[in-house]
Protein backbone atom coordinates (compact mmCIF):
# COMPACT_ATOMS: atom_id res chain seq x y z
CA UNK A 1 0.00 0.00 0.00
CA UNK A 2 1.37 3.44 -0.83
CA UNK A 3 2.70 5.57 1.98
CA UNK A 4 0.40 8.38 3.03
CA UNK A 5 2.42 11.18 1.47
CA UNK A 6 2.27 12.91 -1.87
CA UNK A 7 3.92 11.30 -4.84
CA UNK A 8 7.25 12.67 -6.10
CA UNK A 9 5.46 14.49 -8.88
CA UNK A 10 2.98 16.00 -6.45
CA UNK A 11 5.81 16.95 -4.09
CA UNK A 12 7.48 18.86 -6.90
CA UNK A 13 4.18 20.54 -7.67
CA UNK A 14 3.69 21.56 -4.05
CA UNK A 15 7.20 23.05 -3.89
CA UNK A 16 6.37 25.29 -6.80
CA UNK A 17 3.29 26.66 -5.03
CA UNK A 18 4.94 28.56 -2.21
CA UNK A 19 3.74 32.05 -3.18
CA UNK A 20 0.10 33.06 -2.59
CA UNK A 21 -2.10 32.47 -5.61
CA UNK A 22 -4.71 35.18 -6.06
CA UNK A 23 -6.34 33.72 -9.16
CA UNK A 24 -9.99 32.73 -9.02
CA UNK A 25 -10.36 30.55 -12.12
CA UNK A 26 -12.05 27.18 -11.81
CA UNK A 27 -9.85 24.38 -10.57
CA UNK A 28 -11.02 21.02 -11.89
CA UNK A 29 -10.73 18.47 -9.10
CA UNK A 30 -11.13 14.71 -8.89
CA UNK A 31 -12.28 13.89 -5.36
CA UNK A 32 -12.09 10.32 -4.10
CA UNK A 33 -13.36 10.26 -0.52
CA UNK A 34 -12.21 6.94 0.86
CA UNK A 35 -12.80 5.32 4.20
CA UNK A 36 -9.06 5.36 4.81
CA UNK A 37 -7.89 8.42 2.89
CA UNK A 38 -9.17 11.25 0.73
CA UNK A 39 -7.44 11.60 -2.64
CA UNK A 40 -7.49 14.92 -4.51
CA UNK A 41 -6.24 14.95 -8.09
CA UNK A 42 -5.91 18.22 -10.01
CA UNK A 43 -3.50 20.34 -12.02
CA UNK A 44 -2.10 21.44 -8.66
CA UNK A 45 -0.87 17.93 -7.95
CA UNK A 46 -1.94 14.86 -5.99
CA UNK A 47 -2.91 15.32 -2.36
CA UNK A 48 -3.74 12.56 0.07
CA UNK A 49 -5.32 13.24 3.45
CA UNK A 50 -6.11 10.63 6.07
CA UNK A 51 -9.88 10.39 6.54
CA UNK A 52 -9.77 11.70 10.10
CA UNK A 53 -11.64 14.71 11.49
CA UNK A 54 -11.20 16.09 15.00
CA UNK A 55 -14.00 18.50 16.03
CA UNK A 56 -12.79 21.31 18.29
CA UNK A 57 -14.81 23.05 20.97
CA UNK A 58 -12.87 26.30 20.55
CA UNK A 59 -10.37 27.96 18.23
CA UNK A 60 -6.98 26.32 18.09
CA UNK A 61 -4.18 28.36 19.67
CA UNK A 62 -1.70 27.07 17.09
CA UNK A 63 -2.67 26.74 13.44
CA UNK A 64 -1.50 23.55 11.74
CA UNK A 65 -2.17 22.04 8.34
CA UNK A 66 -5.72 20.70 8.23
CA UNK A 67 -7.18 23.28 10.64
CA UNK A 68 -10.44 24.90 9.48
CA UNK A 69 -12.91 27.31 11.06
CA UNK A 70 -16.16 27.53 9.07
CA UNK A 71 -17.40 31.13 9.18
CA UNK A 72 -20.36 31.31 6.82
CA UNK A 73 -21.89 29.63 3.82
CA UNK A 74 -24.35 27.11 2.50
CA UNK A 75 -23.60 24.55 5.20
CA UNK A 76 -25.53 26.20 8.05
CA UNK A 77 -24.80 23.18 10.27
CA UNK A 78 -21.08 24.00 10.17
CA UNK A 79 -21.21 27.74 10.86
CA UNK A 80 -19.05 28.51 13.89
CA UNK A 81 -17.52 25.02 13.91
CA UNK A 82 -13.81 24.28 13.95
CA UNK A 83 -11.96 21.08 13.18
CA UNK A 84 -8.66 19.53 12.17
CA UNK A 85 -8.61 17.14 9.23
CA UNK A 86 -5.99 14.55 8.31
CA UNK A 87 -2.95 13.29 10.18
CA UNK A 88 -2.81 16.32 12.49
CA UNK A 89 -6.23 15.32 13.82
CA UNK A 90 -4.70 12.03 14.96
CA UNK A 91 -1.64 13.75 16.39
CA UNK A 92 -3.86 16.15 18.33
CA UNK A 93 -6.07 13.46 19.88
CA UNK A 94 -5.73 9.83 18.71
CA UNK A 95 -8.77 8.61 20.63
CA UNK A 96 -11.17 11.46 19.82
CA UNK A 97 -10.95 11.55 16.04
CA UNK A 98 -13.93 10.85 13.83
CA UNK A 99 -13.07 8.46 11.00
CA UNK A 100 -15.04 8.17 7.78
CA UNK A 101 -15.05 4.41 8.24
CA UNK A 102 -16.74 4.67 11.66
CA UNK A 103 -20.17 5.44 10.17
CA UNK A 104 -22.16 4.24 7.17
CA UNK A 105 -22.88 7.92 6.50
CA UNK A 106 -19.27 8.94 7.09
CA UNK A 107 -18.58 10.03 3.52
CA UNK A 108 -21.41 12.58 3.17
CA UNK A 109 -21.02 13.64 6.81
CA UNK A 110 -17.31 14.45 6.56
CA UNK A 111 -16.51 15.01 2.87
CA UNK A 112 -16.66 18.83 2.94
CA UNK A 113 -14.67 19.06 6.17
CA UNK A 114 -11.96 16.90 4.66
CA UNK A 115 -11.93 18.78 1.35
CA UNK A 116 -11.54 22.14 3.11
CA UNK A 117 -8.79 20.69 5.30
CA UNK A 118 -7.01 19.40 2.22
CA UNK A 119 -6.99 22.88 0.70
CA UNK A 120 -4.67 23.93 3.54
CA UNK A 121 -1.90 21.90 1.89
CA UNK A 122 -1.92 24.14 -1.21
CA UNK A 123 -0.67 27.69 -1.65
CA UNK A 124 -3.09 30.18 -0.12
CA UNK A 125 -5.88 31.58 -2.26
CA UNK A 126 -8.45 34.08 -1.00
CA UNK A 127 -10.90 32.62 -3.51
CA UNK A 128 -11.28 29.04 -4.64
CA UNK A 129 -13.65 28.06 -7.46
CA UNK A 130 -13.75 24.28 -7.70
CA UNK A 131 -15.38 22.12 -10.34
CA UNK A 132 -15.53 18.75 -8.60
CA UNK A 133 -16.19 15.25 -9.83
CA UNK A 134 -16.54 12.96 -6.83
CA UNK A 135 -17.20 9.27 -6.39
CA UNK A 136 -18.90 7.08 -3.82
CA UNK A 137 -19.33 3.33 -3.32
CA UNK A 138 -23.13 3.45 -3.73
CA UNK A 139 -24.28 6.33 -5.88
CA UNK A 140 -28.00 5.60 -5.57
CA UNK A 141 -27.85 5.78 -1.79
CA UNK A 142 -25.18 8.41 -1.20
CA UNK A 143 -24.74 10.33 -4.47
CA UNK A 144 -27.23 13.14 -3.80
CA UNK A 145 -26.05 13.46 -0.18
CA UNK A 146 -22.42 13.86 -1.30
CA UNK A 147 -23.42 16.56 -3.77
CA UNK A 148 -25.56 18.41 -1.21
CA UNK A 149 -22.77 18.27 1.37
CA UNK A 150 -20.17 19.75 -0.98
CA UNK A 151 -21.95 22.14 -3.30
CA UNK A 152 -22.28 25.85 -2.61
CA UNK A 153 -20.21 28.71 -1.26
CA UNK A 154 -18.23 28.29 1.94
CA UNK A 155 -16.26 30.99 3.75
CA UNK A 156 -13.71 29.63 6.16
CA UNK A 157 -10.43 30.25 7.90
CA UNK A 158 -8.21 27.62 6.34
CA UNK A 159 -4.91 27.17 8.18
CA UNK A 160 -5.42 30.63 9.69
CA UNK A 161 -6.27 32.50 6.47
CA UNK A 162 -9.70 33.52 5.22
CA UNK A 163 -10.86 31.96 1.97
CA UNK A 164 -14.14 31.77 0.10
CA UNK A 165 -14.55 28.38 -1.53
CA UNK A 166 -17.20 27.93 -4.21
CA UNK A 167 -17.84 24.34 -5.21
CA UNK A 168 -19.74 23.17 -8.25
CA UNK A 169 -20.27 19.41 -8.26
CA UNK A 170 -20.12 18.36 -11.88
CA UNK A 171 -20.89 14.70 -11.20
CA UNK A 172 -20.87 12.04 -8.51
CA UNK A 173 -19.87 8.74 -10.10
CA UNK A 174 -19.74 5.22 -8.80
CA UNK A 175 -16.31 4.30 -7.48
CA UNK A 176 -14.42 2.53 -10.22
CA UNK A 177 -15.80 4.65 -13.06
CA UNK A 178 -12.72 6.84 -12.85
CA UNK A 179 -10.52 3.75 -13.12
CA UNK A 180 -12.10 2.79 -16.44
CA UNK A 181 -11.46 6.27 -17.80
CA UNK A 182 -7.81 6.17 -16.71
CA UNK A 183 -7.01 2.63 -17.85
CA UNK A 184 -8.96 2.37 -21.11
CA UNK A 185 -5.82 3.04 -23.19
CA UNK A 186 -3.70 0.57 -21.20
CA UNK A 187 -6.12 -2.36 -20.86
CA UNK A 188 -8.83 -3.74 -23.12
CA UNK A 189 -12.06 -2.55 -21.53
CA UNK A 190 -14.33 -4.23 -24.07
CA UNK A 191 -15.50 -6.50 -21.25
CA UNK A 192 -13.40 -5.71 -18.18
CA UNK A 193 -13.64 -6.52 -14.48
CA UNK A 194 -12.35 -4.07 -11.88
CA UNK A 195 -11.91 -4.99 -8.23
CA UNK A 196 -11.57 -1.92 -6.00
CA UNK A 197 -10.05 -2.93 -2.67
CA UNK A 198 -10.71 -0.01 -0.37
CA UNK A 199 -10.24 0.53 3.32
CA UNK A 200 -13.88 -0.09 4.18
CA UNK A 201 -15.39 -1.87 1.19
CA UNK A 202 -14.48 -4.15 -1.70
CA UNK A 203 -16.22 -3.31 -4.97
CA UNK A 204 -16.42 -5.19 -8.24
CA UNK A 205 -17.50 -3.48 -11.44
CA UNK A 206 -17.87 -4.81 -14.96
CA UNK A 207 -17.34 -2.46 -17.90
CA UNK A 208 -18.33 -2.64 -21.55
CA UNK A 209 -16.05 0.16 -22.68
CA UNK A 210 -16.87 3.01 -20.32
CA UNK A 211 -20.38 1.71 -19.71
CA UNK A 212 -20.72 0.03 -16.31
CA UNK A 213 -22.68 -3.15 -16.91
CA UNK A 214 -22.52 -4.72 -13.46
CA UNK A 215 -21.65 -3.65 -9.95
CA UNK A 216 -21.63 -5.15 -6.48
CA UNK A 217 -19.82 -4.41 -3.25
CA UNK A 218 -19.06 -6.04 0.07
CA UNK A 219 -19.29 -3.44 2.84
CA UNK A 220 -17.04 -5.29 5.30
CA UNK A 221 -14.41 -6.84 3.02
CA UNK A 222 -12.03 -3.87 2.96
CA UNK A 223 -8.58 -3.45 4.47
CA UNK A 224 -10.04 -2.23 7.75
CA UNK A 225 -11.05 -5.80 8.60
CA UNK A 226 -7.46 -6.92 7.99
CA UNK A 227 -6.17 -4.15 10.26
CA UNK A 228 -8.69 -5.12 12.93
CA UNK A 229 -7.54 -8.74 12.77
CA UNK A 230 -3.93 -7.67 13.25
CA UNK A 231 -4.83 -5.32 16.10
CA UNK A 232 -6.45 -8.09 18.14
CA UNK A 233 -4.09 -10.90 17.10
CA UNK A 234 -2.40 -12.95 19.80
CA UNK A 235 1.11 -11.84 18.90
CA UNK A 236 0.21 -8.13 18.98
CA UNK A 237 -1.73 -8.39 22.23
CA UNK A 238 0.98 -10.51 23.83
CA UNK A 239 3.57 -7.84 23.10
CA UNK A 240 1.50 -4.69 23.75
CA UNK A 241 -0.66 -6.22 26.51
CA UNK A 242 -3.62 -4.65 24.72
CA UNK A 243 -5.07 -4.41 21.18
CA UNK A 244 -3.00 -2.42 18.71
CA UNK A 245 -3.61 1.12 17.50
CA UNK A 246 -5.29 0.89 14.06
CA UNK A 247 -3.55 3.97 12.69
CA UNK A 248 -0.09 2.76 13.67
CA UNK A 249 -0.77 -0.66 12.15
CA UNK A 250 -2.04 0.89 8.94
CA UNK A 251 1.02 3.14 8.73
CA UNK A 252 3.38 0.22 9.32
CA UNK A 253 1.73 -1.75 6.52
CA UNK A 254 1.96 1.18 4.13
CA UNK A 255 5.64 1.67 4.97
CA UNK A 256 6.16 -2.02 4.25
CA UNK A 257 8.32 -2.63 7.34
CA UNK A 258 5.43 -3.42 9.73
CA UNK A 259 6.87 -1.07 12.33
CA UNK A 260 4.60 0.02 15.16
CA UNK A 261 5.04 3.74 15.64
CA UNK A 262 8.43 5.32 16.22
CA UNK A 263 9.46 3.96 19.62
CA UNK A 264 9.29 0.17 19.36
CA UNK A 265 12.28 -0.40 17.10
CA UNK A 266 12.95 -3.83 18.63
CA UNK A 267 9.59 -5.24 17.51
CA UNK A 268 7.25 -5.26 14.54
CA UNK A 269 3.96 -6.95 13.68
CA UNK A 270 5.15 -8.80 10.55
CA UNK A 271 4.18 -12.16 12.07
CA UNK A 272 0.60 -11.00 12.68
CA UNK A 273 0.36 -9.53 9.16
CA UNK A 274 1.64 -12.67 7.41
CA UNK A 275 -0.91 -14.73 9.32
CA UNK A 276 -3.84 -12.34 8.83
CA UNK A 277 -3.36 -11.55 5.12
CA UNK A 278 -4.27 -14.98 3.65
CA UNK A 279 -7.11 -15.32 6.15
CA UNK A 280 -8.46 -11.91 5.10
CA UNK A 281 -8.24 -12.92 1.45
CA UNK A 282 -9.88 -16.31 1.99
CA UNK A 283 -12.69 -15.11 4.26
CA UNK A 284 -13.41 -11.70 2.80
CA UNK A 285 -12.17 -11.16 -0.71
CA UNK A 286 -12.07 -14.66 -2.21
CA UNK A 287 -15.84 -15.30 -1.80
CA UNK A 288 -16.38 -11.89 -3.37
CA UNK A 289 -14.25 -12.92 -6.37
CA UNK A 290 -16.03 -16.27 -6.56
CA UNK A 291 -19.37 -14.50 -6.90
CA UNK A 292 -18.16 -13.03 -10.20
CA UNK A 293 -16.54 -16.19 -11.58
CA UNK A 294 -19.13 -16.54 -14.36
CA UNK A 295 -17.85 -13.25 -15.80
CA UNK A 296 -14.18 -14.21 -15.71
CA UNK A 297 -13.93 -16.49 -18.81
CA UNK A 298 -15.11 -13.72 -21.15
CA UNK A 299 -13.27 -10.87 -19.43
CA UNK A 300 -10.89 -8.92 -21.66
CA UNK A 301 -9.10 -7.50 -18.61
CA UNK A 302 -9.20 -8.14 -14.87
CA UNK A 303 -7.55 -5.55 -12.64
CA UNK A 304 -7.41 -4.68 -8.96
CA UNK A 305 -7.05 -1.09 -7.74
CA UNK A 306 -7.31 0.87 -4.52
CA UNK A 307 -5.11 0.89 -1.45
CA UNK A 308 -5.79 -2.77 -0.73
CA UNK A 309 -4.25 -3.78 -4.05
CA UNK A 310 -0.97 -2.27 -2.84
CA UNK A 311 -0.73 -4.37 0.33
CA UNK A 312 2.64 -6.11 0.70
CA UNK A 313 2.34 -9.57 -0.88
CA UNK A 314 -1.16 -9.10 -2.26
CA UNK A 315 -0.09 -8.68 -5.90
CA UNK A 316 1.30 -12.22 -5.92
CA UNK A 317 -1.92 -13.62 -4.48
CA UNK A 318 -4.01 -11.73 -7.02
CA UNK A 319 -1.75 -12.77 -9.90
CA UNK A 320 -2.56 -16.43 -9.16
CA UNK A 321 -6.18 -15.50 -9.84
CA UNK A 322 -5.27 -13.77 -13.08
CA UNK A 323 -5.86 -10.32 -11.58
CA UNK A 324 -3.38 -7.57 -12.52
CA UNK A 325 -2.43 -4.62 -10.33
CA UNK A 326 -1.65 -1.54 -12.49
CA UNK A 327 0.91 1.06 -11.46
CA UNK A 328 -0.30 3.83 -9.15
CA UNK A 329 -3.36 1.70 -8.39
CA UNK A 330 -4.42 3.87 -5.49
CA UNK A 331 -4.71 7.00 -7.64
CA UNK A 332 -6.43 5.66 -10.76
CA UNK A 333 -9.98 6.46 -9.71
CA UNK A 334 -9.16 10.04 -8.64
CA UNK A 335 -7.22 10.61 -11.86
CA UNK A 336 -10.21 9.56 -13.96
CA UNK A 337 -12.54 11.74 -11.89
CA UNK A 338 -10.24 14.68 -12.60
CA UNK A 339 -10.60 14.09 -16.34
CA UNK A 340 -14.39 14.23 -15.99
CA UNK A 341 -14.18 17.39 -13.86
CA UNK A 342 -11.83 18.98 -16.40
CA UNK A 343 -14.31 18.44 -19.22
CA UNK A 344 -17.11 19.84 -17.08
CA UNK A 345 -15.30 22.98 -15.86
Amino acid sequence: MNTLVRSNEAEKASLSLTAPDTSSQFVALGLDVGNGAVKLYSSLGETLLESYVLPLSERASHVNSGYVEYLDGDRADLIGKQWIGGINAYYQSPTAIQRVTDSKDGKPQLCLQLLLSALSTYAYRPTWDLSVCASVHDGKVFGSAIKAALEGTHTAMIAGKRSTVTIKVAKVLEEGAGVAITLRSEFDFTNALVYDLGNGTAIVSAFNGLQMSFRDYAPTAGVESLIDAIAISDSVRNYLKQPGDRHLIRTGIEKGDFSYGTRRTEWNFREAYLKALPQWFEQGFKPFVKATETRVPAATAIVAVGGGSCLPGIAQILAKKGIAVPQNARWLNAKGLFQVALRSA
